[in-house]
């Protein structure tokens, strides 16, 4: 049976509104239904345990939460709590963040990342596993370290990844891989075999690691009239180093727009960097259109690999899009 999600996205105003957004996902068969962390808005957890009280049969994701503004210790207090209010339901993303946020904003040491994503995996599974634990991993330590009460399970830790060294970190250790909204297909399928290639070198089973996609859902009759807005936020998307490299490349797009975009973008001249995003990579990074388009963008994400798409529309679309897309 295909798995279908839905993520909630930023602004939640009340209680009974989120509620509203979890009956929703359950009533109309979806099998998860995620949220996602930005900082300074909807606090994650407290949002998931809302959830978990009016919700019976949904997953429930967090897509994601780093250890930096939250010690692993401090995560596994908080996956232990909510899997066992929730009934085993829920998953626990981890992604690295940026020094921008971390650093900059929060006064928080950024350091190595890829040390600080593998140590607190480590951590986190024997935390969850219901271990004691003395150790040190990456820039964590932990000392005579036990959750009380033991978890009900040992609750499943998605790793958010982009390039090929999180990629392959994630296939090498994680239970799932969360990949980033606004990616085309063709860069799924660059992703998945590398997720995929890291599991077999570590002695897993390749087809062991569950891999989710957030695909940022716009459904519409008259597509075309909404490029222009679209154009501006892959702009800003592309404007990111390394991250505008990776996805055009992989996705099957000339990198060569980049310098003249980013003059653009850091010049504060966002109309002409849009200029340089086309139609076709609207198409390509956005799932865009009516219904039938639409369904045919996610089965396309299936094919290219993904096992669980997860629908992101704006939240006053929430409800149509979970009504017109559902399997």
């Amino acid at each position: 049976m295909s798995r279908l999600g839905m993520v909630v996205y930023h602004g939640i105003e009340s209680g009974p509104e989120l509620a509203e957004y979890g009956r929703i996902a359950e009533g109309a068969g979806f099998d998860s239904l995620w949220v996602t962390e930005r900082y300074f808005h909807e606090e994650t957890f407290s949002l998931l345990g809302y959830l978990a009280a009016v919700t019976r049969t949904l997953r429930l994701g967090v897509g994601v939460v780093n250890p930096y503004t939250r010690n692993p210790a401090l995560l596994a207090m908080a996956a232990a709590t909510l899997d066992r209010l929730s009934g085993g339901r829920l998953v626990l993303g981890l992604g690295r963040s940026e020094p921008a946020v971390i650093q900059d904003k929060m006064g928080i040491r950024y350091g190595k990342a890829g040390a600080a994503m593998e140590g607190a995996v480590s951590l986190l599974g024997r935390l969850l596993a219901g271990q004691r634990v003395s150790a040190t991993a990456g820039p964590f330590r932990l000392s005579n370290a036990k959750l009380s009460p033991e978890p009900i399970r040992k609750t499943p830790i998605y790793l958010a990844a982009i390039g090929r060294k999180g990629l392959r970190l994630a296939g090498a250790i994680a239970d799932g891989v969360v990949l980033n909204a606004y990616v085309p297909t063709s860069y799924v399928g660059y992703a998945v075999e590398e997720i995929r290639s890291a599991a077999r070198a570590a002695g897993r089973d390749p087809a062991a690691i569950d891999i989710s996609c957030m695909l940022v859902v716009r459904l519409t009759d008259e597509p075309q009239r909404l490029y222009p807005g679209l154009k501006r936020r892959l702009a800003r998307l592309l404007d990111e180093d390394f991250v505008g490299e990776i996805l055009l490349e992989k996705g099957g797009f000339d990198p060569g727009i980049l310098p003249p975009l980013r003059a653009a973008y850091r010049s504060r001249d966002e109309d002409t960097a849009a200029k340089l995003v086309t139609d076709e990579m609207v198409r390509a990074f956005y799932v865009i259109g009516p219904a039938d388009t639409c369904k045919e963008r996610i089965n396309a994400y299936r094919a290219a690999g993904v096992d669980a798409p997860l629908l992101l529309p704006r939240l006053e679309e929430y409800r149509k899009v979970a009504e017109a897309l559902r399997d």
